[in-house]
């Protein structure tokens, strides 16, 4: 009889942002490393992907604060997590990974009604910090701060490995079990690069242009306002292009860029860009459009804060500065669209295969 994996994730979704397509990766690079497993995948989520089993979820920001004071977190319903603890009973698989800290809460109960499993949880962030601070903004978080917290250290007191995808973060965890088994395995996004060599499509501007990628989440919104304000008035004979799920709304608000949203190609806009821009200041994790420009083989202008997890990223192909001028002047005076090593940093340390290899060697410590 086969052995079994459940994946449970609250993001594996049809839409691609940042904690989507480094779920969606991890499950393909889990599939091919554990080839005589069964897998089966179940989203968290109140749009959850045709091909996985969809968990009963709650269904509106009412029924989640309700189920935040269950200490249940990321949209997990009642019902839902009743759903996951008697199909892992019946089941018993013997690895569990889950893609997020937020489900801790199953754990102790997992423990008792499968012995035999062993748990994986993926840390995409450390949620409680991030949390924390909106909480200290808006005292509705309080609620669900409480619940992060809960479920993140019972995620980290039980679970068989912890992986972060951070060495930062992956030190935090050691710190709060000095027992527990960890590893690093950084962000992976899977390949979508086309070398086009023969026929570009139109010019998406009449100038050179920096590229910024960023769906509308808040420390994206304050990149914006930070290249609208501080950088693109400034530039000469220069733009800089946004491009992103939501951010057309801010259009009338950042002027000064040329803010498209949504776009159905992103692959023209990277390949027409002279450099692509991360002045990312807050949030959490690693921020995966980074990658996703190395693998467009693409120079990144970011800041500290985002280039986190890219360390064995030369400052060659990923530029770090905090300083405005500094920033200013390498757009400025970018005149290369391409770099020919940027790729094999995405091929090298960030590419399914590259992390394939990562999660084998972190899944033998605990089979």
């Amino acid at each position: 009889m086969a052995k079994s994996l459940f994946y449970i994730s609250p993001s594996l979704e049809d839409k691609n942002y940042g904690g989507s397509v480094v779920a969606k990766s991890n499950l393909e690079a889990l599939s091919r490393v554990l080839q005589s497993y069964s897998t089966t995948a179940l989203s968290v989520n109140r749009n959850a992907s045709s091909d996985c089993v969809k968990v009963p979820t709650t269904h509106n920001k009412v029924g989640t604060a309700l189920a935040n004071l269950c200490l249940l977190c990321a949209t997990l319903s009642p019902k839902g997590a009743y759903f996951l603890i008697s199909r892992i009973r019946k089941e018993q698989p013997e690895l569990i990974w889950l893609d997020s800290s937020l489900f801790g809460i199953l754990i102790p109960l997992i423990r008792f009604l499968s012995r035999r499993s062993k748990i994986i949880c993926y840390f995409h962030n450390i949620e409680t910090p991030i949390i924390k601070y909106y909480a200290k903004r808006q005292p509705s978080y309080w609620i669900s701060y409480l619940a992060t917290a809960a479920n993140e250290y019972l995620s980290i007191k039980g679970s068989d490995l912890l992986i972060a995808i951070q060495q930062t973060d992956e030190a935090i965890l050691k710190r709060r079990n000095s027992s527990a088994l960890t590893s690093c395995i950084p962000v992976s996004i899977k390949d979508g690069f086309r070398n086009i060599q023969v026929q570009l499509a139109p010019r998406h501007v009449d100038i050179p242009y920096a590229l910024f990628v960023g769906s509308d989440f808040p420390p994206n919104v304050e990149a914006l306002a930070y290249l609208n304000f501080k950088i693109a008035p400034r530039l000469n004979n220069k733009r800089i292009i946004a491009i992103g799920n939501g951010i057309d709304k801010y259009a009338h608000q950042f002027k000064n860029l040329d803010v498209r949203g949504r776009v159905d190609d992103i692959a023209d806009f990277y390949t027409q860009a002279q450099i692509v821009v991360a002045p990312i200041f807050s949030g959490g994790g690693m921020k995966v459009k980074i990658a996703e420009a190395l693998m467009f083989n693409k120079m990144v202008l970011a800041s500290n804060f985002a280039a986190v997890g890219y360390e064995d990223v030369p400052n060659s192909v990923l530029i770090r500065t905090d300083d405005d001028e500094t920033f200013l002047n390498t757009i400025q005076n970018c005149d290369s669209n391409t770099d020919s090593k940027a790729r094999e940093y995405y091929l090298r340390l960030f590419s399914p295969y590259a992390i394939q290899q990562r999660i084998e060697q972190a899944i033998s410590r605990i089979e």
